[in-house]
């Protein structure tokens, strides 16, 4: 069974000693490993990794500490779950909306393009009854002009 330690592991226990101020030793840091991991790790690596992080300590910010508690980090873990959870519902909901929207139009696009091919001679109609409605419009102009000119002047 590999027992090996990631660099990410010791780096990270490290720096969370660091980060909780106690003044860390190479010793201090493999009892923590031991405590969290079950082993420490080759020493030579381990201490290799301890001088690296601890050479710059004051030109490097400590990163933010992670929560010991494991109850802490799942009730964080479930409120991320959650939150992503109503995020994707809500996204689904939208993306239905949208569909839905989508396909009420194209639908009414449709049965507009339909009645317009069901009457293709209503536009023949309309302009034959314009011309019809222009010629007698003419017709009456004239009638009234040649009854004008028939009235006796009185």
């Amino acid at each position: 069974m590999n027992r090996q330690l990631s660099e990410i592991q010791i780096r990270g226990t490290c720096r969370e000693l660091i980060a909780r101020g106690k003044r860390v030793s190479g010793r201090r840091l493999r009892r923590e490993l031991a405590d969290r991991f079950g082993f420490v790790g080759n020493t030579a690596r381990v201490f290799q990794i301890w001088r690296e992080e601890t050479r710059d300590v004051g030109s490097v910010p400590p990163l933010p500490a992670l929560p010991a508690d494991v109850t802490e980090l799942q009730r964080c873990l479930q409120i991320a779950e959650a939150a992503a959870a109503d995020n994707l519902a809500r996204a689904e909901r939208a993306e239905l909306r949208e569909q839905a929207h989508q396909d009420r139009w194209a639908m009414e696009v449709d049965r507009l393009r339909q009645e317009a091919l069901a009457r293709p001679n209503q536009l023949a109609q309309i302009r034959t009854l314009s011309d019809q409605v222009h010629r007698l419009t003419v017709e009456l102009h004239a009638v009234r002009s040649a009854l004008v000119r028939q009235e006796p002047d009185t």
